[in-house]
């Protein structure tokens, strides 16, 4: 019996120590959001998860804040090996990821956690053609925003003359044939352009106004559903050809559409609570459009959705399968409105 036990336990060693032999690769993570934002709670632990399972020969440091480039340029940070794993909002980069912007257009999704399941259920079979000069990791996205404004929204028509902040191109586009100018601008710069006047609205989660510090400079929230921001996590390759094919397969283990869910739930979590806060400050109120207004909200959709099946078909994408895969991965993780 006692031989039985060391011959297991040696094997058991021999299996782990390729491993745990490797040399170590300390990797660069840039992402342009600050350390306490919701999101980093969720990666922290996919962090910790990526190191453990490596048996500690993976090392990441974040990098937040902005501290290797603006928020723009992170997908090129990647590319050009400047930081080894980097945060992309490609909606920043308007035209540039054109099937992944499917994700972006308006009234698809009703929560994070389903929504960045089926987001990244969906891509996975284009990241690799429309992301070719990065290593995909996954997709995700935030929970369903609306637009916060500076005096009351409630219709398409109230949008004459103001000025919003859009989340991606993609909603420009959309709030644009609402009637709206459009600013384009990250999300660190929603503040000032709303304290200095510059724009009289921007769209986003309720979690991004306390954590960029807006709540007091947006009192009016239409309450609806309107809008996603897709995000992706994306690896450089140079960093990926530093990798032992063991470093490689835990990172492939970690880059999955499980963890596009479960990175999100504590940021989905915190959404819902600074709504709940919202709510029961008298400074803030919630505009519910009519049933004649949310049809028209809606209606403005459809020219979106035929821009996008335009650009998709411009590069050589079958727009009609592209759109069908997406609206069954929605179905199938329950992830509709």
């Amino acid at each position: 019996m006692m031989r039985k036990t060391l011959l297991a336990a040696t094997g058991a060693a021999l299996m782990a120590a390729p491993l745990a032999a490797q040399d170590t690769i300390d990797l660069r993570f840039g992402v342009w959001v600050g350390a306490t934002h919701p999101l980093m709670q969720g990666t922290a632990e996919w962090m910790e998860a990526i190191e453990e399972a490596s048996g500690g020969s993976i090392k990441i440091t974040l990098y937040p804040a902005r501290q290797l480039g603006a928020a723009v340029d992170h997908f090129d940070l990647a590319r050009d090996g400047i930081a080894d794993i980097t945060l992309v909002n490609p909606g920043y980069n308007a035209g540039r990821f054109p099937v992944i912007s499917y994700g972006e257009l308006p009234f698809n999704f009703n929560d994070a956690v389903s929504g960045s399941r089926a987001l990244d259920q969906w891509y996975r079979a284009y990241a690799e053609e429309e992301m070719s000069e990065v290593k995909f990791c996954m997709a995700f996205m935030h929970s369903p925003g609306t637009i916060h404004t500076t005096s009351e929204v409630s219709g398409p028509g109230d949008l004459d003359g103001l000025s919003i902040r859009p989340a991606n191109g993609t909603l420009g586009q959309y709030l644009s044939g609402q009637g709206a100018t459009t600013i384009q601008a990250s999300a660190a710069e929603m503040r000032d352009l709303l304290t200095r006047g510059t724009a009289d609205g921007t769209a986003s989660p309720y979690s991004s106004l306390v954590t960029w510090g807006i709540a007091d400079a947006a009192t009016y929230h239409l309450d609806m559903p309107m809008y996603a921001a897709n995000f992706v996590y994306v690896i450089s390759p140079m960093a990926w050809d530093r990798m032992s094919a063991d470093q490689q397969a835990v990172m492939e283990d970690h880059c999955s559409t499980d963890w596009a869910g479960r990175i999100v739930g504590l940021w989905a979590e915190e959404d819902l609570k600074e709504r709940a806060v919202l709510e029961e400050d008298p400074a803030h109120t919630f505009v519910t459009p009519s049933e004649e207004e949310r049809a028209a909200w809606l209606a403005g959709k459809e020219a979106v959705t035929a821009r996008w099946r335009e650009q998709v078909a411009a590069k050589g994408i079958d727009a009609d399968a592209a759109e069908a895969a997406m609206q069954a991965a929605i179905a199938e993780n329950d992830a509709g409105l």
